[in-house]
């Protein structure tokens, strides 16, 4: 049979029996589907604000973290020296994180420092501190028992909502420690936000669509309400609402209001998808070029436009999209098949093309790509970026006197070694030069770099690797220079990597197998 007899058949069968179905179609099909299509988007709208919330927490959650766990903090914690009165607690500090509320408390409720700010009211900021610290810290104080000091030091905090003034106020908690998270808690720490009709209103213009906050009543506090409630105001309105949960507990309740366009889309496609019906009887003629168009030309024209598409862009995890159950699917199915084995080979020559061949570790190349990735994300985080320098002591030596196979040995087990303190993902190992590799730690400070480069050392050592042509030791030792920096726009990774340079050549100059 041919093509065309395929195509006419059908067509003059699917008229008939779409004619007989249409209304019933519309009318209890398409319409609740529209209904329910509403329904869905008012709960994603609503879904909108309450991640908003969320990512504005945190925001607060990781302030909290970097300032709570700092050395500087718990000092004053200890001594409310004014030198970090002055350095950090100023209210333009709180004004570039968007925080009004901060609060510093010992383990006995009593405050240490208190800032309440606000900036709304033109150029000047006022401090509203004075009328607000009785009543914030009594809220702060009846948090702190909430949070588990015996837990991992990850997991000492508490968040959530609280009136002051009665205005929200969206905070985290946590207990002050030292950097590396160790010593005895010597108080809490607490940054908030205001959510107040200005705050809602910026939050509302960055997500695209107005809402309201309002916390929870007392009946809600102990119920779940953490599903949606959709509710009709009228033919051309729907309220969404939603409780907001901060650590178990509903802490916010948001509401937005939203258009009913798509019901009255589902209203308007039903009266004219009849209309559509009835006309249908005189486009079947037409119809039968059309499908010809579709099943064959089109898919033809679509193979071929794909096709120049991946050619042109040579992005080979592109794929063909006709599917077919015809030759002409066929045709495209081993086109991507044959796409697959070159992007399988593209792969396999890029791992080539960033992996050293002895050690397995990353090269030069790769690894100057991923540093330049790391130093811009933590351009934007602030974290400090660490590198280390580690050079073999004497390998020149070691190969004239043990030969170049030993050496290439002596390399892989010192880069097993390194790969090994590799512990996050973030992490980074590479060999730089002959008997040089760098290893980049991203947010990693300069100390804990020095204990992770002592472990090095240690395991090296422990690995016994005999070099008796050393002027240092017996065995294969390393010198490792160290760099750390926070980066910023004005600085390089050249200069972190050439302060790293200078730290291993002072190591060498000091006498190597030295860390500096």
């Amino acid at each position: 049979m041919s093509i065309f007899a395929k195509t006419t058949i059908p067509i003059v069968l699917m008229a008939v029996v779409l004619a007989l179905a249409s209304f019933f179609i519309q009318r209890h099909l398409i319409f609740p589907a529209f209904a329910t299509i509403e329904r869905d988007s008012a709960r994603d709208q609503i879904d909108r604000v309450v991640r908003r919330i969320e990512a504005q927490l945190e925001t607060i959650e990781f302030t909290v973290y970097d300032w709570a766990a700092w050395d500087d903090t718990y000092e004053f914690s200890n001594d409310l020296n004014q030198r970090y009165v002055t350095s950090n607690l100023q209210s333009d500090t709180f004004e570039n994180f968007g925080f009004e509320v901060a609060l510093m408390m010992d383990r006995n409720g009593n405050s240490l420092w208190a800032g309440v700010f606000d900036y709304r009211s033109g150029e000047d900021i006022i401090d509203r501190t004075e009328s607000h610290q009785s009543e914030l810290l009594a809220a702060a104080s009846d948090y702190t028992e909430n949070i588990d000091l015996s837990a991992d030091v990850d997991d000492q905090r508490i968040s959530g909502v609280f009136p002051l003034k009665g205005v929200p106020v969206l905070f985290s908690m946590r207990p002050i420690v030292r950097s590396d998270g160790t010593g005895e808690p010597r108080g809490f720490l607490l940054f908030g936000q205001f959510l107040d009709q200005h705050r809602v209103s910026t939050l509302a213009e960055q997500i695209l669509m107005s809402f309201e906050l309002s916390l929870p009543t007392e009946t809600q506090k102990g119920s779940d309400n953490s599903h949606y409630q959709i509710k009709p105001i009228d033919d051309s309105r729907l309220m969404a609402q939603k409780s907001i949960y901060i650590d178990g507990e509903p802490a916010l309740n948001a509401s937005t209001e939203v258009t009913r366009s798509i019901s009255q889309l589902g209203k308007s496609i039903t009266r004219y998808g009849m209309l559509l019906f009835v006309i249908l009887g005189v486009a079947i003629a037409i119809t039968l070029f059309i499908v010809f168009q579709i099943t064959v030309v089109r898919p033809i024209r679509d193979l071929r436009t794909d096709i120049a598409s991946i050619t042109g862009s040579m992005d080979y995890s592109m794929r063909a999209q006709i599917r077919n159950q015809d030759e002409i699917g066929a045709l495209s199915r081993d086109f991507n098949t044959m796409l697959g084995l070159i992007e399988a080979n593209n792969q396999e020559l890029k791992q080539l093309s960033e992996t050293d061949p002895l050690t397995g570790l990353f090269n030069r190349l790769a690894m100057d790509k991923k540093l330049q990735q790391a130093w811009h994300l933590l351009i934007r985080t602030s974290d400090p970026l660490t590198v280390m320098l580690v050079d073999i002591d004497y390998f020149k030596a070691y190969n004239d006197h043990y030969g170049h196979q030993a050496g290439d040995d002596c390399l892989k087990k010192v880069a097993q070694i390194l790969q090994n303190a590799a512990k996050r993902d973030s992490d980074m190992v590479a060999r730089y030069g002959g008997e040089e590799f760098l290893i980049v730690l991203p947010g990693t400070s300069r100390a804990s770099a020095q204990n992770i480069a002592a472990v090095l050392q240690q395991h090296i050592a422990e690995e016994n690797i005999e070099h008796s042509a050393s002027s240092v030791d017996s065995r294969v030792t390393v010198s490792i220079g160290i760099a750390a920096q926070a980066p910023s726009p004005a600085e390089s990774v050249s200069e972190l990597i050439g302060a790293a340079d200078r730290a291993l050549y002072q190591a060498k100059e000091n006498g190597r197998n030295r860390i500096e």
